[in-house]
């Protein structure tokens, strides 16, 4: 098993009225592509980081292989999530990966 956690920092913009909204559509957003994406064992989104950490919103998802993390990024549903609920809000990801 793969395990890979995300760590997003948003943009100043969304630091206003639509956070909650915009952190609450990561979050579901990804943790609906359980059963979706092939090899996906677990998802969970956190929204509620505390004012010391390095990010805004943190993704834990666990794999069944190393196989199944990289064929993640070509998922049809994956891809929608990262355009929709990402690519406009965030400003920096971190990640990294290793075997349970």
């Amino acid at each position: 098993m793969v395990k890979q956690v995300t760590i997003w920092k948003l943009q100043d913009k969304c630091f206003g009225p639509n956070l909650g909204e915009i952190k609450g559509n990561i979050k579901s957003n990804f943790e609906q592509l359980k059963g979706k994406v092939p090899g996906l064992e677990h998802i969970e989104v956190t929204v509620d980081c505390m004012s010391s950490s390095n990010g805004d919103v943190i993704m834990t998802a666990e794999f069944e292989d190393e196989i199944s993390l990289k064929q993640r990024q070509s998922n049809e549903y994956w891809g929608a999530a990262l355009k929709q609920t990402v690519v406009p809000f965030v400003d920096e990801t971190t990640h990294v990966e290793f075997v349970v």
